[in-house]
């Protein structure tokens, strides 16, 4: 998880957004805009996986789905069903 967590902060921050990492979880904010953000969490197992929440149809949630998983592909992970979409 620690590889994947580097890849996606990777990421998120050379497209330019924030990230604020959440006290004792493994949970992060991504802010997309000052007005607008997300929380990336791990769901630990059974899950094992990650979750992007609000789940919404705006487009900017989208663009940070495709970073995420982006991101984790280019990592031996299992995203079959990342909880993101």
């Amino acid at each position: 998880m620690a590889q994947e967590i580097v890849a996606i902060r990777e990421v998120l921050k050379k497209s330019g957004y924030r990230i604020r990492k959440q006290p004792k979880k493994p949970s992060w904010t991504v802010y997309v805009t000052d007005d607008k953000s997300y929380r990336l969490t791990y769901q630990p197992a059974p899950i094992s996986d990650w979750v992007l929440q609000p789940q919404d149809n705006d487009a900017s949630r989208h663009t940070l789905f495709n970073l995420i998983q982006r991101a984790l592909t280019k990592r031996p992970v299992n995203i079959t069903t990342i909880g993101i979409s």
